[in-house]
């Protein structure tokens, strides 16, 4: 395929990241009164089951780009994992940083609480929140990192192994089973710092959502590989916009939280129909805006918890409309600030040299 077209399509995806993004803050915005606000998304948090099949769709593209070459699978396992934990530790970081200076000064803290309070969050800034240990929340809404990188560990041993069975049987039969259990059991997907006895509600829906994006990687390979009529390609085209124009009309209204597991599956529809070309979202143009869009929904994810804090302790008796405003636009702020200077330090700093001389 012409590249002008991947990138194209690849646009289209950073863009629909964004979008995905902002929906996070205005379903954390809930929590800021009075709760008068019109633009909350009192079903946002249904934003997260497109990350999370994203994340499987690109690792198990990552994957089939590899099969014909021989690898150790622990080694190659461990070196997938390392390579996404460092791409995604310096933004939390900076996340991490701002919240803990904000929690000291909203909280007063003297040295020693803040001592107290960094030693307490050690796995919160380690991204550790969902496998168990007991520790204080520093920077929020982490937990879907956590859960990431627990359902990746698990699954990319397998995906790589046995990749073939995995896509086309092991992921759609696992993702559809544990998001069953979870409707059964639960009737939704939010709560997730819920113990099942085993683990935590979010890690069981990472890893059936992520199973499920490698599920949509092979599909999106099958639809290449068809040639579709002009009827065809509208039709592809009205799934595909089905799916996400769905889930973003569901996360502004009052609806069942049971709706969460049906917008899971249209959302692998979407996103295998957007990868595979067929439809002129693919054809959308270059353009670097998006790309950078794109490139910020990671920040505004991590840094929504203290500016939610911010807003909340020193708005108050503001207008809730305005306060939201306030919330939305610190987001989005904080992550161009977080974005920007992250970038610019990792091309000027070499973490591991500074740490090691030489490997064998």
């Amino acid at each position: 395929m012409p590249q002008g077209k991947t990138a194209a399509r690849n646009n289209w995806i950073e863009l629909l990241r964004f979008l995905f993004a902002l929906l996070i803050p205005l379903y954390h915005g809930r929590f800021l009164p009075p709760e008068t606000s019109w633009f909350r998304a009192p079903n946002g948090a249904v934003a997260v089951e497109f990350f999370f099949i994203l994340t499987g769709f690109l690792m198990a593209g990552s994957v089939k780009k590899r099969l014909n070459s021989q690898v150790d699978l622990g080694k190659d396992t461990g070196a997938f994992l390392k390579k996404k934990y460092l791409s995604v530790f310096p933004y939390h970081f900076f996340s991490y940083v701002c919240s803990f200076l904000v929690a000291v000064v909203v909280g007063g803290l003297t040295v020693v609480g803040a001592v107290k309070l960094f030693v307490g969050s050690l796995p919160n800034l380690f991204m550790l929140d969902l496998v168990g240990l007991p520790f204080t929340k520093v920077a929020g809404y982490i937990w879907f990192l956590s859960a990431m990188f627990i359902a990746i560990a698990l699954l990319y041993p397998f995906l790589r192994r046995w990749y073939s069975v995995f896509t086309h049987v092991c992921a759609p039969v696992l993702g559809i089973l544990l998001l069953g259990w979870l409707a059964k059991t639960y009737g939704h997907l939010t709560t997730v710092s819920t113990w099942t006895g085993l683990t935590y509600k979010g890690v069981l829906q990472a890893i059936a959502e992520i199973a499920l994006g490698c599920a949509a990687f092979e599909l999106c390979e099958k639809l290449k590989t068809m040639e579709f009529t002009k009827f065809g390609k509208v039709f592809l085209l009205f799934m595909e916009l089905f799916g996400y124009g769905a889930t973003f009309i569901y996360a502004f209204s009052h609806k069942s939280e049971m709706f969460y597991f049906y917008l899971a599956f249209f959302l692998v529809l979407s996103i295998a129909i957007s990868f595979s070309g067929k439809t002129v979202t693919g054809q959308l143009g270059q353009n670097r805006v998006a790309t950078f869009l794109g490139k910020l929904s990671l920040p505004i994810y991590l840094n929504q918890f203290y500016v939610l804090t911010v807003v909340e302790q020193y708005t108050e008796g503001v207008n809730g409309n305005l306060r939201m405003l306030m919330f939305v636009l610190g987001c989005l702020v904080m992550a161009t600030i977080c974005l920007v200077l992250v970038d610019f330090l990792r091309k000027k700093i070499n973490i591991s040299k500074l740490l090691v001389q030489k490997t064998a």
